[in-house]
């Protein structure tokens, strides 16, 4: 409890300052030249901390003052992702400073993302639900410290040396947040075509991310390890999808879940739910 205390008045102070530890800045960094990946916000590359490779995901940004308005809403997140520690998470190592960029750093995961991973490696029915229970345990340790993640796909989830599915990106959504008010490149408009499909109905009347967003997010991401693709696979618009959810549509029950996955299929249905309330918890989970 004074831990928790604690931290609290440590984000409330970071927020006011707009400053953030320093312990958060790395200095020992070597990047490669080229991405390996981009994203809704910024382009991955591999690095070098000491002697671990790590993820370095630069933000398309330019100008002190965007970096200052990022330092500002990633701040207060920060201070909680230090708090956060779960083998079924990714940790974040800190902040990295490129050309007056800034660069969020992570290890790297050489098995890619979970999505990636299933396509290029042979597994049965056990590595799934193994991997399910991983995300749902990640996400379980994410809402007990009322942390959102607030894009949760299985472009943000990856697979360990070990075996095990971890969740990434956690906590982001306030950093997308004021990239939102910021001038971007043209080429690196978030255009939100991956995201959209796992965006509960509430979040296109207005909404905002909560934790009854994430559990509908969650159940995307398993019909996306069960098909292999992201929901409504056969709508090829972010308007059509959207159309569909606010119309109380999901996607249909795919031939890959047999009649052995009828708990899952349920909990799916469940946690796809209109309203946020009938939704489960990462607890009951």
């Amino acid at each position: 409890l004074k831990k928790h205390r604690l931290v609290k008045a440590l984000i409330r102070l970071s927020g006011q300052a707009e400053l953030h530890p320093r312990c958060f800045t790395l200095t020992n960094l070597l990047k490669e030249e080229n991405p390996v990946a981009g994203g809704s916000f910024g382009d991955v590359y591999k690095g070098k901390l000491g002697c671990q490779c790590v993820a370095v995901k630069m933000m398309r940004v330019f100008g002190e003052s965007d970096i200052d308005g990022l330092l500002k809403a990633f701040s207060q997140e920060a201070l909680i992702w230090r708090q956060l520690c779960h083998p079924n998470l990714l940790p974040f190592f800190g902040l990295y400073y490129f050309q007056k960029r800034l660069c969020l750093v992570s290890p790297w995961m050489e098995h890619g993302h979970i999505r990636a991973f299933l396509k290029k490696e042979p597994y049965d029915i056990d590595q799934l639900l193994s991997f399910i229970l991983d995300i749902a345990l990640g996400l379980k340790h994410l809402h007990e410290n009322n942390v959102v993640h607030g894009d949760l796909k299985g472009d943000n989830i990856f697979v360990t040396p070990s075996g095990r599915a971890c969740i990434a990106d956690f906590g982001l959504s306030s950093i997308i947040t004021a990239l939102s008010s910021i001038q971007f490149t043209t080429s690196s408009k978030r255009t939100q075509g991956g995201t959209i499909r796992y965006e509960a109905p509430e979040l296109h009347q207005g909404g905002h991310n909560n934790l009854g967003t994430d559990i509908y997010a969650f159940a995307c991401v398993m019909y996306e390890l069960l098909t292999g693709n992201s929901p409504f696979p056969d709508l090829r618009t972010d308007g059509a999808v959207i159309k569909a959810v606010l119309e109380g549509r999901r996607p249909p029950r795919p031939p890959s879940c047999s009649p052995s996955l009828d708990g899952l299929w349920s909990l799916i249905r469940n946690c796809w739910e209109e309203e946020p309330v009938m939704r489960p918890t990462a607890g009951q989970i």
